[in-house]
């Protein structure tokens, strides 16, 4: 039966390079993870390069190592044309989206269901979706615009509404699922990182109740008191009424582990993976919520042949470590990360679901 691994490589908007060597890595890596693969005709892995506009497709009989590209009729990026300061200029160009990679993968659930393995967008990310070439939507497709549970046909990056109804038909829908593996999975590698989230998490973290016992052995009735200034409560107070102040000029306020968890939960289903997840029922990695990710590089005790992205655990090395973040979401929200070991998170339908159940 055959394997698809579908591998996008995001453009790199700040330099004007390309992740379509991450995503040649990435193959790499795999096929020494699976060495029957190499030989195997049916295994399939297709590249996405949204900033050449192409399309390859290697197959893996006889260690072939040769890209073969298909007919495909999108723009390669022209930086001088496209971009102003790093951001794609909106306009009705025909640059690859993601919702030609949601295609590729709509095509293969109608006339190869059940093949598709792996559905991986290398590249920068971020709470609203990956990245592919760092476009913007027209003010009436955002939250307060007249449009906004529609797709902007110009937007090109991944979006938390890309599997409404109302920019997904239902045919398109059940072929986008029916495509995947019953152990196939989506894995999106770029950043997680809203800072509304992340120093939250660290200010209950650095709190005398917190420091005050072994992670292990807290419970959901403690509690915890933080004090904010007046950019904390700028920034992020409207990101969820339901657990901080309702009044701007309360800035010290005590909160228990149960609502710290029911806050990353409800953090959680509102992002890309979390929409992902619940709206198609496909597991996907993502990073921890209030993480970013970084270029994957060897060190003692993590050797890295075909380096990817990781989520940094090591300060000396990447001048991060997410540990103490990471750790806290698989002790108290029962998040496993990701079978490499490189700090994802893996997010699951059921576990998902339930959390909407938990968080009203």
């Amino acid at each position: 039966m055959k394997k698809y691994i579908l591998l996008t490589a995001g453009y790199e908007y700040q330099n004007g390079g390309t992740f379509v060597g991450l995503a040649d890595q990435r193959r790499q890596f795999l096929l020494g993870k699976h060495p029957e693969w190499r030989n195997d005709p049916e295994v399939i892995f297709v590249r996405f390069d949204p900033k050449s506009g192409k399309i390859d497709r290697n197959t893996s009989a006889a260690g072939a190592g040769t890209w073969t590209p298909e007919p495909v009729n999108f723009e390669a990026v022209n930086r001088r044309v496209h971009y102003r300061e790093g951001h794609l200029l909106p306009s009705d160009n025909r640059l690859m989206s993601i919702t030609d990679v949601y295609r590729y993968a709509i095509n293969i659930g109608a006339t190869e269901p059940g093949t598709l393995l792996e559905f991986s967008i290398i590249g920068h990310g971020w709470f609203g979706g990956p990245i592919l070439l760092n476009s913007f939507q027209r003010d009436e497709y955002t939250a307060s615009g007249d449009n906004a549970a529609l797709r902007d046909p110009w937007d090109k990056d991944g979006r938390t509404k890309d599997f409404f109804n109302q920019n997904m038909s239902d045919a398109d829908w059940e072929n986008f699922k029916n495509a995947f593996a019953s152990d196939g999975y989506a894995w999106i590698w770029g950043c997680l990182f809203p800072r509304a989230y992340y120093d939250t998490l660290y200010k209950f973290m650095q709190t005398p109740e917190f420091k005050a016992k072994p992670m292990a052995s807290l419970t959901d009735s403690d509690s915890f008191t933080i004090t904010v200034n007046s950019t904390f409560v700028n920034d992020y107070y409207n990101v969820d009424r339901q657990f901080f102040p309702t009044d701007d000029n309360t800035k010290t306020f005590t909160r228990s582990l149960l609502d710290l968890k029911q806050y990353l939960k409800r953090g959680i289903r509102r992002s890309y993976p979390g929409r992902f997840v619940s709206d198609t029922g496909i597991t996907c990695v993502a990073g921890y919520l209030g993480t970013y990710s970084d270029y994957e590089r060897s060190y003692p005790g993590h050797p890295a042949p075909h380096p990817v992205m990781v989520i940094p655990r090591n300060a000396s090395v990447f001048g991060t470590d997410f540990t103490r973040v990471i750790n806290f979401y698989k002790t108290f929200l029962n998040i496993p990360e990701d079978p490499d070991g490189r700090g994802y998170a893996i997010y699951n339908a059921v576990q998902v679901n339930q959390w909407w159940i938990d968080t009203q």
